[in-house]
C-alpha cells in the first residue's frame, strides 16, 4: 500500500491552489480519484486524491505530515482523464484548479456533514438485554430506527434524540451505530446506489442501427465516409463540416453516431443553446431510444447526479446538450460533435472561461477520437485551420430535396428615408409581408438586439463615427456623454451634424423587438404575431410553446432575436426579414463583420426550406458593406478571404492571441487607479530581457464596453501577441507585480484567454 497521497484541496483560493501531501493511514484503502476529507489550516476540507506514492519530493523530506481523515465515497472515483483535464483547464484558462475541478466533475460541490447510521435492530433481544442501555441510549436508537434509510445527520440526531455526546459515544463504541462523513448538496450515495443494476435496465443497443427515417444524399454519404476514415486512423483529429443551411448536417450526425455506437463507442452532440437540446434530442431518440440523454447547466443537482450515474454506468451512450455537456464522463467516448460551431455560446463567461471546442479537442487527444465541427458559417479560426491543413475539411454545397438557397434583396434604408418612409419597415418588406399574409404563408422578422450600446449613425448617408486608430465604431456612453474606443481609449464628443454630408439626421441607433412587434401589429391589425426573445422565454417551457405554436401555423409572423437563427425548420416560412443589419455590423469589436455575416446567413437560411421557394429582405444603412453583400450572395469563401486579409493586416486573431484582464471595483476612481497601475506593471515587464524583443502589444487601459455592471465599475487591459505561452508568462509576472502594489487592494481581476468579444 502506498504511504502518501497527493491531495488537491477544494478551495478556490489562489494561495492554496495546489496539491498537498498527506500520510495514508493503514486502515484506509485509498485510490487515485477518490474524494477524501483532510485538514487544511485547522479546518476540514474536501480534497481529491490525484496521486499515490511511496516517495516524497525532496523539499518535503522531514516535514511533519498530517493524515488523510476520511474517504468520502469509496465507490465514486473521478476518472484519471478528467483529473488531467482539470489541470489542463486551469493552466489554459488561468483559473484555480478547484474551479476547474468543479466544472469538469460538478458532483464535487457540497458541504461536509457528519451522519449517524444505525447498525443494529432495536427489536433484537441481544440489544435489549444490554445492561448499559439506559432510556437515553434507547431513545437515540429509536430515533435512528424511524429515520429514512436508518441514517440521520449528527446535528439533527442530537437535537431530536435529546441525548448527550457521552451516550452517543457509547452507541458508537459498542457497534450499535456508526459515524460517517457525507457531502450534502451533491450525491449522498454512491453511483452504484443511485442507478438500477445494469442488467435490470439494459440499453437496447440494436437501436443504434434501426429507426432510420432518412436516406443520405451523395454529399452526406461522402461527409460520413470522410469522418469515419478519420476515426479509423486511431489518432486525435478535428474535422470541419462546412454545409450550407438546409444541407442536412443533422442526418450526417445521426449516421455517424450510429456507426460509432455499432463499433462500441460513445458520442457527445453539442448545440449552442439549452433551448435547442430538446428539439434536437427528439430526432435522435426516435432512432436511438433510451441510449440518449440530455445534459445542460439548467438541470438540478439531483437530476445531474442521476444523469451522470447513468452515463458512467454505460446505460446512456449519446449525450446531447449545451456547452457543459462536453465534460460528460462517457466511458468509451470516441466522437464529439459541435453543431453551429461558430456560435459564441460555446464560450463560458465565468471561470474557468473555456471554449467547448478546445475542451473537445483535449478530450479527443486523450481518447484518440474525432472532434467534428459543423456549420454553414464556420468561425474564421476553424476555416483558416481547414485551409492550411491543420484540420480536415468536408463540404456540402447544396440543400437536400428540391429546396434551394433563397434570393436576398438588400434594401437601402437611406433611400426609404428620402422617400419619406420613416417606418422601421421598408416599402419592399411591407409589400412582401402582405403577399405572405394573403397566401397563408409565414414570415420571420429578425432583429438582433444583443447589442449592449448604441452607435452613432447618419440616416442620410450611412456614415458611422469610428475610431481613427482602430477602425472600430465608437460607442456612445451616457456617462460623460462622449464616444469612446474600447481598444485605445480614443474619445470625442458626438457630432450635431454628420461630418461627411452635413445632415442633421445623425443620431444614436437602436431599436428592440417589442417596438417591431407593436409596429407590425399596427400594419396588420388582424394578423396573429408571436415574439421570441429573452423577455418572452423566461419560463422553461415558453420557448417550446412559442415555436410549437408557430409550427402549427397559429401565427403568421414571428418576431425574434438571434434565437431564431439557430436550427429552426418551418416548411411554411417563405419570407425572412432582417430589420437592421447595422446593429451587429457597427458593434465596437473586430469580430463585428464576421458576426454580421454569420447572423445574416443563418437567418436567411430559415426561408424556403421546403418545396415552397423563399425570399429574404435585409434592411441596412450600409448596403455596400462586404459582410452584407457577401451574405446576400451566400458567398462564404469570398467573405472569408476578404476578412482574413483584414485580420492579418491588423494583427487580429487568428494571427495573434489576446488575453484580456477585466478589473472590477465598486468605486470608479479605485478601478481607474488599479487599471493604470496594472498597465504600468505590464509596461515594466516589457523591459525584461525575455519579453523586450517580442511582438507583445499592450492595449489600454480603457473602460469596458459595459462600464458598470451589477454596481461594479469595469476597466480592461488586453495583451496581444503571436505566442500564447509567452503571453501567459508575461501576464502572470505583471499580475504578480500588480498585487504587490497598494493600488490592487480590493480590485477583482477577471482574466480571459482569447475572448470572443473585446
Amino acid at each position: 500500500m502506498f504511504r502518501y497521497a497527493e491531495v488537491l484541496v477544494d478551495v478556490a483560493n489562489r494561495r492554496l491552489d495546489q496539491s498537498f501531501h498527506y500520510l495514508v493511514p493503514e486502515y484506509l484503502n485509498l485510490k487515485t480519484g477518490m474524494r477524501v476529507l483532510v485538514t487544511l489550516q485547522n479546518r476540514k476540507v474536501q480534497g481529491l486524491v490525484v496521486n499515490m506514492t511511496d516517495d516524497l519530493p525532496e523539499e518535503m523530506e522531514g516535514v511533519n505530515l498530517k493524515q488523510v481523515l476520511e474517504i468520502v465515497d469509496e465507490d465514486s472515483l473521478v476518472p484519471s482523464d478528467l483529473i488531467e483535464l482539470a489541470h489542463w483547464l486551469s493552466q489554459t484558462t488561468i483559473c484555480s484548479i478547484a474551479q476547474s475541478l468543479h466544472t469538469v466533475w460538478p458532483l464535487l460541490k457540497g458541504k461536509v456533514e457528519a451522519w449517524i447510521v444505525l447498525l443494529a435492530s432495536i427489536e433484537d433481544s441481544d440489544v435489549q438485554t444490554l445492561q448499559w442501555l439506559d432510556s437515553e441510549a434507547f431513545r437515540g436508537l429509536t430515533v435512528l430506527n424511524r429515520a429514512r434509510k436508518k441514517a440521520i445527520s449528527l446535528k439533527v440526531f442530537l437535537k431530536r434524540a435529546n441525548i448527550s455526546v457521552e451516550t452517543l459515544d457509547k452507541l458508537l463504541r459498542h457497534g450499535l451505530a456508526k459515524k460517517e462523513m457525507r457531502f450534502i448538496g451533491t450525491a449522498q450515495s454512491s453511483i452504484e446506489q443511485v442507478i438500477e443494476p445494469e442488467q435490470n435496465k439494459k440499453a437496447d443497443s440494436d437501436k443504434s442501427q434501426s429507426g432510420r427515417t432518412y436516406e443520405l444524399t451523395k454529399e452526406q454519404a461522402t461527409a460520413v465516409k470522410g469522418v469515419l476514415a478519420a476515426l479509423e486512423e486511431g489518432s486525435p483529429q478535428t474535422v470541419l463540416l462546412h454545409g450550407v443551411t438546409g444541407s442536412g448536417k443533422t442526418e450526417v450526425y445521426r449516421e455517424l453516431i450510429s456507426q460509432v455506437l455499432a463499433q462500441g463507442g460513445d458520442a457527445i452532440l453539442l448545440v449552442p443553446e439549452i433551448s435547442l437540446t430538446s428539439q434536437v434530442a427528439r430526432s435522435f431518440e426516435s432512432q436511438f431510444g433510451e441510449q440518449v440523454i440530455i445534459l445542460h447547466s439548467g438541470l438540478g443537482q439531483r437530476e445531474k447526479m442521476k444523469a451522470w450515474s447513468e452515463i458512467v454506468s454505460g446505460l446512456k451512450r449519446i449525450v446531447i446538450g449545451a456547452r457543459s455537456a462536453v465534460f460528460a464522463p462517457l466511458p468509451h467516448l470516441r466522437l464529439i460533435i459541435l453543431d453551429e460551431e461558430h456560435d459564441g455560446a460555446y464560450k463560458q463567461d465565468e471561470n474557468p472561461k473555456y471554449h467547448a471546442r478546445d475542451v473537445a479537442r483535449k478530450r479527443m487527444d486523450q481518447r484518440k477520437g474525432v472532434v467534428l465541427l459543423g456549420s454553414a458559417t464556420p468561425s474564421l479560426e476553424a476555416y483558416a485551420a481547414g485551409q492550411t491543413g491543420k484540420i480536415r475539411m468536408l463540404s456540402m454545397t447544396t440543400r437536400i430535396g428540391t429546396s434551394v438557397l433563397p434570393p436576398v434583396e438588400i434594401v437601402d434604408m437611406r433611400d426609404e428615408l428620402r422617400q419619406g418612409n420613416r417606418s422601421i419597415f421598408s416599402l419592399p418588406l411591407q409589400q412582401k409581408l402582405r403577399e405572405r399574409v394573403d397566401r397563408g404563408e409565414q414570415t420571420m422578422l429578425f432583429l438582433n438586439r444583443r447589442g449592449y450600446s448604441t452607435f452613432v449613425v447618419c440616416r442620410e448617408c450611412g456614415y458611422v463615427v469610428s475610431c481613427p486608430n482602430c477602425d472600430i465604431a465608437l460607442t456612445y456612453h451616457t456617462q460623460g456623454q462622449a464616444m469612446r474606443c474600447h481598444y485605445c481609449d480614443y474619445k470625442e464628443l458626438p457630432p450635431h451634424t454628420c461630418p461627411k454630408c452635413g445632415s442633421r439626421y445623425i443620431r444614436f441607433f437602436g431599436q428592440g423587438t417589442q417596438r417591431v412587434e407593436e409596429e407590425i401589429q399596427g400594419l396588420f391589425p388582424d394578423v396573429p404575431i408571436l415574439r421570441l426573445d429573452y423577455d418572452t422565454t423566461r419560463s422553461s417551457e415558453a420557448h417550446h410553446t412559442i415555436l410549437d405554436s408557430f409550427r402549427r401555423q397559429e401565427a403568421s409572423i414571428l418576431v425574434g432575436t438571434q434565437m431564431m437563427a439557430k436550427g429552426l425548420d418551418f416548411p411554411n416560412v417563405t419570407l425572412v426579414g432582417v430589420i437592421a443589419a447595422d446593429q451587429t455590423l457597427n458593434m465596437p469589436d473586430f469580430r463585428a463583420r464576421e458576426r454580421t455575416f454569420q447572423l445574416l446567413t443563418q437567418v436567411a437560411g430559415r426561408a424556403g426550406r421546403s418545396s415552397k421557394p423563399g425570399e429574404v429582405v435585409i434592411q441596412t444603412y450600409s448596403p455596400r458593406d462586404s459582410a452584407v453583400v457577401r451574405a446576400a450572395n451566400h458567398d462564404f469563401q469570398g467573405f472569408f478571404w476578404e476578412e482574413i486579409n483584414y485580420r492579418k493586416e491588423r494583427k487580429y486573431p487568428p494571427f495573434t492571441h489576446i488575453i484580456r484582464v477585466l478589473l472590477l471595483h465598486e468605486k470608479e476612481d479605485r478601478v481607474i487607479k488599479g487599471a493604470n497601475a496594472l498597465g504600468a506593471c505590464l509596461q515594466q515587464g516589457m523591459q525584461e530581457p525575455e519579453f523586450g524583443n517580442t511582438d507583445l502589444d499592450i492595449l489600454g487601459p480603457a473602460p469596458a464596453v459595459l462600464s458598470k455592471l451589477r454596481n461594479q465599475w469595469r476597466w480592461q487591459i488586453s495583451v496581444k501577441g503571436t505566442r500564447q505561452d509567452l503571453l501567459r508568462s508575461f501576464l502572470h509576472q505583471g499580475v504578480q507585480r500588480f498585487f504587490k502594489s497598494p493600488s490592487s487592494n480590493g480590485i477583482i481581476l477577471n482574466i480571459e484567454v482569447d475572448p470572443l468579444s473585446t
